[in-house]
């Protein structure tokens, strides 16, 4: 059997002494003689509490001055003689406000709580973001003479989307742009793991135990495999390519990703061909591995799916024609292209990825 609540009252019996007492003491209900404590008095008192609940005691039996003491801010208004003549009444109304005071109490303390947790979230998604911005590659930089750069928009503090270049040896280097599903602290989570998971592939390379990383395709199945055992129900989309400078080829392979890249050379703009399934949602997936060979000068432009949510022509056919049409005269830095596009706003339906691959 719970034990009640117990209850403790405090007495003044002077205007000076109650302000005292609301300064120094933590009150749940507050019963006032207006015979002791004048009407402006009344109005600090309940506008100190509310929303507490504030009793008024009158000595008249008028509708005027209950009418002023409601008016004041009181919740309930008794003669000063009902508590004598009419003592249970006054017992009900005292039981209620002192319920309904205990009901406020307690919602404070779980907004308080609530606040404290989410404070801890807030902190907890400003670490995880600056982890994953200290995995991001720089925003520029030039490989075996190849120059990638990126921009990256998140809708959320953390992204699902994600890009690396990385230097195989002074010929290759290997390129891409993952889009995961979802949004926030889960999948920036498998962004960490895809990070981790190409690093290793790296280690692997140059320590001859494995040459995964020289096939896009072979990486992609690694990949897969790798996010199914994480069991977290997440998959992504991937475009990842492998550019030997030296000879001039991309070997790349497609993981469910849309839009394809784009790729631009001499006053021409066409789309990558290749498909494969989404990686992470199937046991065996099926991926193809293409090879195409490059000009001197080229420029391929990848995007995350987020680009055609921010573009506002109405249909599929004409959001990727406008990028053909943008992208047809060579080069654009990310940066650019965000702002060709209009889609700098504070916020954005889904997290945008632009990267560029390109040899002047």
């Amino acid at each position: 059997m719970c034990d009640e609540p117990s209850i403790k009252v405090l007495l003044v019996r002077d205007a000076e002494s109650a302000k005292n007492l609301l300064e120094s003491q933590i009150i749940s209900v507050a019963i006032l003689d207006l015979n002791l404590i004048p009407l402006d008095d009344l109005k600090l008192f309940s506008k100190h509490l509310s929303p507490k609940p504030v009793v008024a005691l009158i000595s008249e039996d008028s509708s005027i001055a209950m009418r002023i003491a409601l008016r004041a801010g009181a919740d309930d208004v008794f003669l000063r003689s009902e508590l004598f003549e009419n003592t249970n009444a006054f017992v009900k109304s005292m039981g209620r406000q002192i319920r309904r005071a205990a009901h406020i109490e307690d919602a404070s303390l779980l907004r308080d709580s609530l606040e404290r947790s989410l404070e801890e979230l807030r902190a907890d998604h400003h670490a995880a973001q600056h982890v994953q911005q200290n995995l991001l590659p720089e925003k520029e930089q030039i490989i075996n003479g190849v120059k990638y750069e990126y921009t990256l928009t998140p809708s959320l503090l953390l992204s699902g989307d994600f890009v690396d270049a990385i230097q195989v040896n002074d010929d290759l280097s290997v390129f891409y742009l993952a889009d995961v599903s979802g949004h926030g602290a889960s999948s920036a989570l498998v962004t960490v793991l895809l990070k981790n998971l190409t690093g290793r592939l790296l280690r692997n390379y140059k320590r001859n135990s494995s040459f995964d990383l020289l096939s896009p395709m072979a990486t992609l199945h690694r990949i897969n495999k790798e996010i199914l055992l994480t069991r977290m129900g997440k998959h992504m989309t991937m475009f990842i390519g492998l550019l030997d400078a030296k000879e001039s080829k991309l070997t790349y392979a497609v993981g469910g990703h849309h839009p394809m890249p784009i790729l631009s050379t001499k006053g021409e703009a066409h789309f990558l061909e290749g498909r494969g399934m989404p990686v992470g949602m199937f046991e065996s997936p099926v991926f193809e591995e293409r090879e195409i060979d490059l000009p001197e000068s080229f420029t391929l432009t990848l995007f995350s799916d987020g680009i055609l949510e921010t573009i506002t022509e109405p249909s599929l056919a004409e959001k990727e024609a406008l990028l053909l049409r943008t992208l047809k005269n060579g080069f654009i830095s990310s940066a650019e292209l965000t702002a060709q596009l209009e889609f700098g706003a504070d916020t954005h339906p889904d997290d945008v990825a632009i990267m560029t691959v390109s040899r002047a």
